[in-house]
C-alpha cells in the first residue's frame, strides 16, 4: 500500500481462528481500509509506517512479540502515538498483571470484550482514525514548524556570516531603542566584551562632548521615526576616540509599526581630519583675506545687526570693530541715502546685490565716504562687500566740473569770438560816426548853442558806445592787458572817493587790506573798472542801503586744479544785499544776463571781470545765499618783485622820422568807406595831402607810384589782404616806412609787432589821431 494509505488504514493482528478476516470485512462494509498482518514482525512494520491504528487479538500478543512492538513505540516521533484496540479473552474487568502490562506497553490502548459488537467495535475503530487524524496534522505542522525554525536557524548563520564580514560596525535595537544586537566587528573595533553595550550602555562609549548630542538625536529618532544619522567620536579599543558616522532606519510592519531599528556604525576618522585640516586651512585663508583685504566686510542678520566686521571699517572709516558689531548701519548711513539704503539691503534675501550699490558712510571724523556694495543672504545672514569708491567719486565730480567748465569755457569762447567780431564792426561804426561829428563841429563854428549842445550829446554816446565795446573786448579776451605789479592795498583806499560818488551817501564802504600784502600781475585800469563794476552791481542789489566791504588777503595753492600752484592775491567784494538764489548764480557771469531792468544793464559786467581773471591767469568766484548777500571773489597772480609795466610795442628800429609839423603825405587804407572819408577828413583837416586806398593791393600800387608817402594808416580787417599782410609786403620796398595800424580789435595781430610802428584803436579822435602822428613822424 501506499505510504498515505496505509496512514489512514487499520492493521489486524489476528493469529488465530476467523477473527481477523471478520473485522476485515466490517471495516471494508464501513470504508475503512485494513491490512490483516500473518506476524508480530509484520505489525512492527506497519508501526515504522505510520499505521492509522492497530485492531489486534489479546491472543496475539506474545511475551516475545510485546518487546519488539514496545521498541518500536518507542522509536516513533514525537508526534506520534499510535492507537491500539485490543480484542480481550474473556471479561475486561478480570485482568491478570500480565494481562495489564502487555496492555501498558502498548501506551494509548483501548480493550474491547468479545464477542464483538459491531457498533462498538466501529466506534472505537473510527475514534481511532479519527486521533491519528489529528497526530498526522499536528505532525505536519511540527515538520513545517521545523523546516521554518532550520531555515531561520540558516538565514541567521547567513546574517551573522555576512554582518561579521563587513568592516562597518552593524547593530539592532528593539522598537524602544533597547540595543540588543551587535556584529563581531563593533566588539573588535571597541574592544569591549560582548554584551556589555547592550540596552543604553553602548551611549558611553561615545566621546563626553557628543553623547548628549547623540542621544538626543537618537530619542528623536525614536519618537518620531525619522531616520537616525549624525557624526560622533567613539571610542576605540586603543583608548582614542575616533570620528564615526552613526545612521539607523526603522524597519515596520504591515500596520506601520516599527518592530526593529537596524544601524550601522562607519568610521569616517580619517575623512573627518583631513576635513577638518581643510576647513582650518580654509578658514586661515578666510581670515587672511578678511583681515588683509582694504575693502569692507560685514556679515548682518535679517533684521540688519551687524555680528562681524573686519578691520578695515577701522582703517577706512576709524570706528572700532567692537563698536559697530551688535548695532546697524543705520546710525553711520547719509541720511539722504538711508531710505534707499535700506530698501535695497532689504530685497537681497529675494534677490542677490549682484550690480554694486553706492551709499555713503559717516566717518569717525564726521564726514562720509562712498562705498560701492555688493551682498548675498545665506542661511539666514547677510554677507555684504564694500569697497572704498570715494576718490573715483571724486575724480568723477571733478571730471564733470571740469567737463561743465569746458563746455562753459567753449561757450565763452564762441561768444566772445562773436562778440568781438561785433565789436569790431561797432567800432567801424563809432569810428565813422564820431570823424564825421568832428568835421562838421570843427568846420561849422558858427554853430548856435543848441546845435553845439546836440552835437556834444552825440559825441558822448560815440564814447560811451566806445567804452561798451572795451568791455565786450574785455569779456572775449581781445584786449591787450597792459599787467603791472599793482598794489592792490593801496589801489583800494585811492578808489574810495570814485567809489563813495560813484555809489552814493547811503552806501557805507569798509575796506580792509592788511600792511603788506603781495602786489597782483594785472592791468590796473581793468582792474579799477572791475572794482567799479563789482562795487555798482553790490548797490544794486541792496537797493540803495547797506554796506560794501572790500578786502584783500594772500592766497597760497600747492595743488592743481583750476589755478595753477602759485601764490595768489584775492580781493573779495561783498555786499549785504538780497543774495542770489542757485539758479541766478549759475548765470550770474554768463554774457548779456542781468537781473536788472531793461536799460539798466548790459549783461557784460561780471562777464568783464571773469575775462579779466581769466586773461590775467586768475580766476573769479561768486559765493551768494539768498537773504545773506554776495561776495565776488577775483583771485589774481603774484607779481614777482621785480615785475615792471611790459614796453610798448615797437616797430623795428629805423631812421628818426620827420617832424610832424609840416604837411605831410599819408595814405590812409581802409575797405569801410564810412570809416575811411572820416580818416581822411581828420587828416587833411590837420593840414596832410591824404592819398586813399581801399584794399591791400590798390594801396601797394600807390606805394609804388608815389615814393613820396611819408606814413601808411592801414585798417587790420580787410578782405584778400590784412594790415599786417600789407605791412609786410609794405616793409619790402619801403622798410622804414612809419606804419599805423588803426583797427577796432584789441589785440596786436600776431606778428603785428615786427612791420607795425603804432596802434590806434578805433574809434579815435582827432587828438588821439595827431598824437600817434606826432609819435611815429
Amino acid at each position: 500500500m501506499e505510504e498515505s494509505d496505509i496512514r489512514r488504514s487499520a492493521a489486524i493482528l489476528a493469529l488465530r481462528g476467523r477473527d481477523g478476516a471478520l473485522a476485515r470485512n466490517l471495516l471494508a462494509k464501513e470504508g475503512i481500509g485494513a491490512i490483516v498482518l500473518a506476524s508480530g514482525a509484520d505489525l512492527v512494520e506497519v508501526l515504522r509506517r505510520h499505521v492509522g491504528c492497530v485492531l489486534l487479538t489479546e491472543e496475539s500478543l506474545t511475551d516475545e512479540g510485546i518487546d519488539a512492538i514496545r521498541d518500536a513505540l518507542a522509536g516513533q516521533p514525537a508526534w506520534s502515538d499510535v492507537p491500539f484496540i485490543v480484542l480481550a479473552n474473556g471479561s475486561v474487568s478480570q485482568r491478570s498483571a500480565r494481562a495489564k502490562a502487555r496492555m501498558d506497553a502498548l501506551r494509548n490502548a483501548v480493550l474491547l470484550s468479545r464477542p464483538l459488537h459491531t457498533e462498538e467495535l466501529m466506534r472505537a475503530v473510527r475514534s481511532a482514525l479519527a486521533a491519528r487524524t489529528r497526530q498526522n496534522e499536528a505532525r505536519q505542522r511540527m515538520e513545517e514548524l521545523e523546516l521554518r525554525e532550520a531555515q531561520l536557524r540558516q538565514s541567521e548563520a547567513r546574517f551573522h556570516a555576512i554582518v561579521d564580514s563587513v568592516d562597518q560596525m552593524i547593530w539592532s535595537t528593539l522598537p524602544d531603542g533597547y540595543h540588543d544586537f551587535y556584529n563581531q566587528r563593533w566588539y573588535d573595533y571597541t574592544g569591549v566584551p560582548p554584551g556589555s553595550t547592550d540596552g543604553e550602555a553602548w551611549n558611553g562609549m561615545f566621546h563626553p562632548e557628543d553623547q548628549e548630542r547623540a542621544f538626543a538625536r537618537w530619542r528623536h529618532s525614536l519618537q518620531t521615526g525619522e531616520l537616525y544619522e549624525i557624526e560622533y567620536r567613539l571610542r576605540h579599543q586603543s583608548g582614542e576616540y575616533r570620528w564615526v558616522l552613526g545612521r539607523a532606519q526603522p524597519v515596520c510592519n504591515e500596520a506601520g509599526e516599527i518592530i526593529r531599528w537596524y544601524g550601522t556604525c562607519t568610521d569616517i576618522h580619517d575623512e573627518v581630519m583631513a576635513r577638518t585640516a581643510r576647513v582650518d586651512d580654509l578658514t586661515e585663508q578666510r581670515d587672511a583675506a578678511w583681515n588683509l583685504t582694504v575693502d569692507l566686510l560685514a556679515v548682518a542678520t535679517e533684521d540688519g545687526t551687524l555680528t562681524d566686521v573686519n578691520e578695515s571699517w577701522t582703517r577706512l572709516l576709524g570706528w572700532p570693530v567692537k563698536t559697530l558689531v551688535g548695532g546697524t548701519l543705520i546710525p553711520y548711513a547719509h541720511p539722504d541715502d538711508l531710505e534707499e539704503m535700506l530698501r535695497t539691503f532689504g530685497s537681497i534675501f529675494e534677490t542677490p546685490l549682484v550690480e554694486p550699490y553706492e551709499f555713503r558712510l559717516r566717518h569717525a571724523d564726521g564726514s562720509y565716504r562712498w562705498f560701492a556694495w555688493t551682498a548675498s543672504a545665506q542661511r539666514g545672514k547677510v554677507y555684504a562687500f564694500g569697497r572704498d569708491v570715494n576718490e573715483r567719486r571724486a575724480k568723477e565730480a571733478a571730471l564733470a566740473e571740469a567737463e561743465a567748465a569746458l563746455r562753459q569755457s567753449q561757450k565763452l569762447d564762441m561768444i566772445g569770438q562773436l562778440t568781438g567780431g561785433v565789436a569790431h564792426d561797432f567800432n567801424n561804426l563809432l569810428m565813422a560816426i564820431q570823424s564825421s561829428l568832428d568835421l562838421i563841429k570843427r568846420r561849422m563854428p558858427d554853430l548856435d548853442g543848441d546845435v553845439v549842445r546836440y552835437f556834444d550829446n552825440a559825441l558822448q554816446a560815440t564814447d560811451r558806445g566806445a567804452r561798451l565795446t572795451q568791455r565786450m573786448l574785455a569779456f572775449a579776451r581781445k584786449q591787450d592787458l597792459r599787467a603791472d605789479a599793482v598794489d592792490v592795498t593801496a589801489l583800494l583806499p585811492d578808489l574810495r572817493d570814485l567809489l563813495q560818488r560813484s555809489l552814493g551817501p547811503e552806501i557805507e564802504i569798509v575796506i580792509d587790506v592788511p600792511a603788506n600784502a603781495p602786489h597782483a600781475l594785472v592791468d590796473r585800469n581793468q582792474l579799477e573798472m572791475a572794482i567799479l563794476n563789482l562795487a555798482v552791481n553790490g548797490r544794486d542789489a541792496m537797493e540803495g542801503s547797506g554796506r560794501i566791504t572790500l578786502s584783500v588777503e594772500p592766497l597760497s595753492v600747492r595743488s592743481g586744479g583750476e589755478l595753477k600752484p602759485g601764490d595768489y592775491v584775492r580781493i573779495a567784494v561783498t555786499d549785504t544785499g538780497a543774495g542770489m538764489d542757485a539758479g541766478t548764480l549759475s548765470q550770474a557771469m554768463e554774457p548779456f544776463f542781468t537781473t536788472k531792468g531793461v536799460g539798466k544793464g548790459t549783461g557784460l559786467g561780471l562777464s568783464m571781470v571773469h575775462g579779466l581773471a581769466m586773461q590775467s591767469g586768475g580766476t573769479f568766484l561768486i559765493d551768494s545765499t539768498p537773504g545773506a548777500g554776495t561776495t565776488a571773489t577775483l583771485v589774481l597772480p603774484v607779481a614777482e618783485p621785480s615785475a615792471e609795466t611790459p614796453a610798448p610795442i615797437a616797430a623795428k628800429p629805423r631812421e628818426p622820422a620827420r617832424t610832424a609839423k609840416g604837411r605831410k603825405t599819408i595814405l590812409a587804407v581802409d575797405d569801410d568807406f564810412l570809416v575811411s572819408m572820416g580818416t581822411v577828413g581828420m587828416l587833411e583837416d590837420l593840414g596832410h595831402e591824404v592819398i586813399e586806398a581801399h584794399s591791400g593791393a590798390e594801396a601797394l600800387d600807390r606805394l609804388a607810384e608815389r615814393p613820396d608817402i611819408d606814413v601808411l594808416i592801414t585798417d587790420q580787417a580787410m578782405p584778400k589782404m590784412t594790415g599786417i599782410e600789407l605791412a609786410r609786403q609794405a616793409r619790402i620796398s619801403r622798410p622804414d616806412l612809419p606804419i599805423i595800424l588803426a583797427t577796432g580789435y584789441a589785440d596786436m595781430p600776431e606778428g603785428g609787432a615786427d612791420f607795425i610802428t603804432a596802434k590806434l584803436d578805433k574809434p579815435f579822435s582827432d587828438a588821439a589821431l595827431t598824437a600817434v602822428l606826432s609819435e611815429v613822424i
